[in-house]
């Protein structure tokens, strides 16, 4: 079975938006904060790609809110997080300076 429009345009997405999620996450937050908001943005990603590729159906939107999910997670952690590009982000942008956030670590 070949993916459809929205799911590749879910995945596209997803692949580029733990960058843009890192402006919002802080580094004070809780694992489980951090967990809810990306399904959150997921959820927004998986919605907003159904409607706009006009599959909007219970299939098509699940498929692509899972797909969206799943990817923002691989994305993340096998390459924002080890490049060290998200982790930045996160401190740069915190409201405290990041001070009370975990070292970051380059490679």
């Amino acid at each position: 079975m070949e993916p459809t429009d929205a799911q590749l345009w879910a995945a596209g997405l997803a692949f580029v938006l733990p960058p843009i999620m890192a402006f919002v996450i802080q580094p004070r937050w809780s694992g489980p904060l951090k967990g809810i908001f990306t399904l959150l943005v997921a959820a927004g990603d998986g919605l907003g790609t159904a409607y706009f590729n006009h599959a909007f159906d219970h299939k098509g939107v699940v498929t692509c809110m899972l797909l969206a999910a799943v990817t923002i997670g691989a994305a993340y952690h096998l390459l924002w997080k080890p490049s060290g590009i998200a982790p930045s982000i996160e401190q740069a942008t915190s409201t405290n300076g990041g001070a009370d956030g975990p070292p970051l670590t380059r490679i």
